[in-house]
């Protein structure tokens, strides 16, 4: 008996119109955010402030978009790898992914816990415009809180020179992919190019 291969089961030749929607999005967000950071440590008063709020708007804008991406993402399959590609690349891509997702969900929220537990206690209106609620930890004994604020401003300036390395690798993957394999996975997520998967 002839069988066919079930449509649901097969792997897409592309990621979907959303998925790569997303994906540009937060890539350009966290390409923004990465120099806005480091912008705001060298300015002062109010430009440091309206910076700060900035930096915090496009982090929350991250956050949100990388949970819509990961839900998106498993609930539908990616592009297979192509079954010529090497067992040791085939492990870094999937390493290289895992990593960029704790990037995109683990800055935005180490982020959010800094501004939770601030001394300073400024309010977060994203954009101006929306009101974003600190996490409730600023009831926290001083030197706990103090402690927590160190901590994961530590692990938040760690995560973006991570985000920097890891952004730089997988550049570097794209580019062998395109001049010098040319296997056809950079067509994955390239926009614009016909081919989508829905």
């Amino acid at each position: 008996m002839t069988t066919f291969p079930n449509p649901a089961r097969t792997a897409p030749s592309r990621y979907s119109t959303v998925a790569i929607i997303l994906h540009w999005a937060i890539a350009a967000l966290i390409a923004w955010n990465l120099v806005l950071g480091f912008e705001m440590h060298d300015a002062k008063g109010l430009a440091q402030f309206n910076l700060f709020q900035l930096h915090k708007s496009v982090g929350i804008s991250v956050l949100l978009l990388s949970l819509a991406r990961a839900g998106w993402r498993l609930t539908h399959r990616p592009p297979a790898l192509p079954a010529a590609m090497p067992a040791w690349e085939k492990f870094l891509a999937r390493a290289a992914h895992v990593g960029l997702y704790l990037i995109m969900i683990g800055m935005p929220l180490t982020g959010w816990v800094v501004v939770s537990t601030s001394p300073l206690n400024i309010p977060t209106l994203l954009f101006h415009t929306v009101p974003w609620p600190h996490l409730p930890l600023h009831d926290l004994p001083t030197a706990t809180k103090a402690s927590v604020n160190a901590g994961f401003g530590a692990v938040h300036m760690a995560l973006a020179w991570g985000a920097l390395a890891l952004i730089a690798l997988h550049i570097a993957g794209a580019l062998k992919h395109m001049f010098l394999t040319r296997d056809g996975v950079i067509r994955h997520m390239l926009p614009f190019i016909g081919g989508v998967s829905r």
